[in-house]
């Protein structure tokens, strides 16, 4: 061993911050890209939209004329930036002219109120609005936003009263302040005490302070302010039963079951409403909650000391019941998937098109184009005065000009790379694409980069949140993309092909004898021809969301 200096020459590729801006834009989703577009525009002012006349005339011309600042770009830079994509991709020459002789199929006269998105009415706005039309008092009214503004999307309050008070200081103000004013409202509370047990952490009953029972305690400071939260060793069982009360309020609102903690306060709430406060179901949800979830309605009649028949209509009330209060309000609006490339039929062979409607086709403003090329040829002597200012601005567009030639080459190339990518797929699916998803063979990310000739990350940013549009639905590009299971002759199928034969097996069994995973994996054999495991048929079940077969049975 020595120490000594060596020199060595090596070729790297060097991720400049226009290659990983590039990078980045592979696997952007079309509803990304057109945000960074937008973005874009308006940072830099030397990008603009293609006016639709002008667009129309550039369509004849070749994919390298559509880039104009090509020309005022330094040759060298520009000569860098065709290196770096030829390095990291490999991207093939000539693909973008196929790409535009696509079709349109979008409606230049429809109505664009059609296509305006409403928003529908949220479980919170709902909430909201009752507690305006609720007798609390202004504090109590402010306490309940807090509550209200805690409650998740299924209607569930997911955080403990002391933890409440102690990570929210204006709320824990409220309540103090609600104590020390004596402003408890107790004419509607003893009706929640009678209808609702106590879920406060302490389990203790807290005495409800009568109006008119007024003590000599100091008003609390209105300034005073709760910068930090507070120590949850300091939140009182008397604040928490404050806070547990208006909690009970909030349970009165509709939907049923709203602000419970629990799946087994939720139903309990529900029952009350219903005026089932005493009935067998009751009686089951709240002691043998255990074996309702496992279906043992035999237990629970003999635990309960009650005919099987009274169990099973008790079950069939609690089943009717709403497990997720918030399930019917608001939740986001339905996005519909808009496809980045077409597969269609024309005549005896499948075309890929793609879809570049939403995309706006950028081009650099002819006016900084001009004021670059007349700094360049204004003479020597005339650039004296001013000389620095002028140095300044001239920088800033070539700049900003280089960057958006970077920016529109880098999504002409994202489109060239999903066309490929999606020729490769037509190429290696082409009988899923005519005779369905029972054909669709198993294939992974090595064979499409390999039959194009670039990176398997290239191939896997690029099918990311991109979706096709072909005969047989629209599909994310990474479906096309599945694992396989040897059956021992050589033959393998996909494991999408599985999971479909699954799906329609569940789908047609009957609802009170379900089909258990060993019987999936011999009708599997039987009718498919497909050999599988049982542990392989359990982990695909699993995936695809669907419940065993005693939690899918039926009993009525």
């Amino acid at each position: 061993m020595r120490m000594g200096l060596e020199m060595r020459m090596s070729q790297q590729l060097i991720m400049t911050p226009q290659l990983q801006q590039a990078i980045k834009l592979l696997q952007l989703s079309r509803i990304e890209l057109e945000e960074l577009i937008d973005q874009s525009l308006i940072e830099n002012p030397t990008l603009e939209i293609t006016p639709v006349e002008e667009e129309d005339e550039s369509t004849e011309k070749k994919p390298e004329e559509t880039t104009e600042a090509t020309n005022l770009v330094d040759e060298q830079v520009q000569l860098s930036y065709d290196e770096e994509w030829q390095n990291y991709i490999e991207s093939g020459a000539g693909v973008m002219q196929d790409v535009k002789n696509r079709t349109s199929d979008s409606d230049d006269h429809s109505n664009p109120l059609e296509a305006t998105i409403s928003r529908e009415s949220s479980l919170m706005d709902h909430l909201f609005w009752q507690l305006d039309l609720s007798k609390m008092t202004d504090t109590e009214k402010e306490i309940a936003e807090f509550i209200i503004g805690n409650i998740d999307d299924e209607g569930y309050l997911s955080i403990s009263v002391r933890e409440l008070l102690a990570t929210t200081p204006p709320l824990h103000k409220l309540v103090k302040k609600l104590l020390l004013n004596n402003e408890i409202d107790s004419d509607t509370d003893d009706e929640a005490l009678a209808m609702f047990d106590v879920f406060h952490e302490t389990r203790e009953k807290v005495a409800i302070k009568k109006k008119g029972r007024k003590k000599k305690i100091p008003v609390l400071d209105e300034e005073e302010e709760f910068e930090e939260e507070v120590d949850i060793s300091q939140v009182s069982n008397e604040q928490c039963g404050v806070l547990e009360r208006i909690i009970r309020r909030i349970q009165l609102f509709d939907p049923p079951g709203v602000a419970t903690r629990t799946l087994q306060e939720c139903l309990k709430n529900q029952l009350i409403v219903l005026g089932m406060s005493n009935s067998l179901a009751m009686k089951i949800i709240t002691e043998n909650m255990q074996f309702l979830e496992q279906k043992d309605l035999k237990r629970i009649a003999r635990l309960q000391k009650a005919d099987i028949q009274e169990v099973v209509k008790a079950y069939q009330v609690i089943t009717e019941l709403e497990p997720k209060p918030g399930r019917p309000f608001g939740g986001e609006v339905t996005q519909y998937v808009v496809p980045d490339v077409f597969i269609y039929k024309r005549g005896s062979e499948y075309v890929v098109s793609m879809n570049q409607d939403s995309i706006p086709r950028l081009r650099i403003n002819p006016y900084y184009q001009k004021l670059l090329q007349e700094n360049k040829e204004e003479p020597a002597e005339t650039k004296k005065e001013g000389e620095g200012e002028q140095d300044m601005t001239y920088q800033y567009i070539l700049e900003k000009i280089k960057a958006g030639d970077w920016l529109m080459k880098s999504i002409e190339q994202r489109q060239k790379t999903i066309y490929r990518v999606t020729k490769s797929i037509l190429k290696f699916q082409s009988e899923f694409f005519e005779k369905g998803i029972d054909y669709l063979k198993p294939l992974v990310l090595k064979d499409v980069a390999e039959d194009i000739e670039v990176h398997e990350s290239t191939v896997s940013r690029i099918t990311t949140n991109k979706y096709v549009y072909t005969p047989q639905g629209i599909f994310e590009l990474k479906y096309f993309f599945t694992s396989g299971i040897d059956q021992g002759d050589g033959d393998i199928i996909s494991s999408k092909k599985i999971k479909d034969y699954i799906q329609k097996l569940i789908e047609s069994e009957d609802k009170k004898k379900p089909y258990t995973d060993l019987q999936i994996k011999t009708e599997l054999l039987d009718n498919a021809g497909i050999k599988v495991a049982r542990r392989t048929v359990a982990k695909y079940r699993e995936a695809m969301n669907i419940l065993p077969s005693n939690k899918r049975k039926k009993l009525y």
